[in-house]
């Protein structure tokens, strides 16, 4: 018999942790699938804009030149931004349906059917994901501790729209009565997860560490524009291609994270779960 992870139900900072790598590693197989069938092409696209806005920024011969291509930068750091909004809309859009179709089948998961609620949710993710960016820029620009306030409510949203079914304003107003009374909890889990994918990153960042820490030391010559980009070579473009991508990838984990934290202040305020356990135990009967 399949073992499943129950969603809806209390948890505390740990059970969080435990079960959001629990799921992982029952749910891996078919969660790529879900996520190669849905979220690839819109990987892709961010990974090129990625690797273009690196080339470009980093070209610090044109500098040297006084020929800085600064509407190249601007451009590619305006679809570098539209590709982030966009991917990250897909790829939040996959993960909480698939979980949401987990729970509603008893973790069976009709592919086709994930499709069709990705797209289905794909303009409000995609839309919270560009209004939840602004508005902690505006935040964090106001002292930064409004940024870190509303930063755990707008976390929560993602998953407010895809299991409640709540436009983009909406979703956002129900985060915050979730987190009401709620949010020291609530933040400091999703710092722990934060900071465990924070060093996953950096540990796979360290190789494109090491070769720009060897390259900047192996040069006798003082430092210029001409050097840096001496520095920033292709190997460094793939280096840092490659470790953006797999922060990407890791984000995923994120969003199974928020998918039980939501659960679990639904639970705390609803009691939805123990609601339904009920109505199947006296279903039984």
């Amino acid at each position: 018999m399949k073992e499943l992870i129950q969603f809806k139900r209390q948890r505390e900072l740990g059970d969080v942790l435990s079960d959001t790598f629990k799921f992982l590693r029952l749910e891996y197989k078919p969660l790529f699938k879900a996520l190669l069938q849905n979220a690839a092409v819109p990987f892709v696209i961010l990974i090129v804009f990625s690797a273009y806005y690196t080339s470009v920024a980093t070209d610090f011969t044109n500098i040297l030149e006084g020929s800085f291509n600064a509407s190249g930068v601007f451009i590619s750091l305006i679809g570098l931004v539209i590709a982030l909004f966009f991917y990250y809309g897909v790829l939040y859009g996959t993960i909480l349906n698939y979980i949401k179709l987990y729970i509603e089948n008893e973790g069976i998961v009709d592919q086709t059917l994930l499709k069709q609620q990705v797209r289905a949710d794909l303009g409000r993710l995609t839309g919270l994901s560009f209004l939840s960016g602004l508005m902690l820029l505006i935040g964090f620009m106001m002292c930064i501790l409004p940024g870190v306030y509303i930063s755990v409510p707008l976390s929560l949203s993602f998953a407010v729209i895809v299991f409640k079914n709540k436009s983009v304003i909406d979703a956002i107003a129900y985060s915050f009565s979730l987190v009401k009374g709620e949010w020291w909890m609530t933040f400091a889990t999703i710092l722990v997860v934060g900071l465990l994918l924070y060093v996953a990153n950096v540990v796979f960042s360290l190789p494109l560490i090491i070769y720009s820490l060897v390259k900047a030391f192996s040069s006798t010559e003082q430092l210029s524009p001409a050097n840096l980009s001496g520095v920033f070579d292709w190997v460094y473009i793939s280096l840092n291609v490659a470790t953006t991508a797999i922060q990407y990838i890791l984000a995923g984990i994120f969003a199974i994270a928020i998918a039980l934290i939501y659960f679990n202040l639904n639970e705390k305020i609803n009691q939805t779960g123990t609601f339904e356990t009920i109505d199947s135990i006296g279903s039984d009967i």
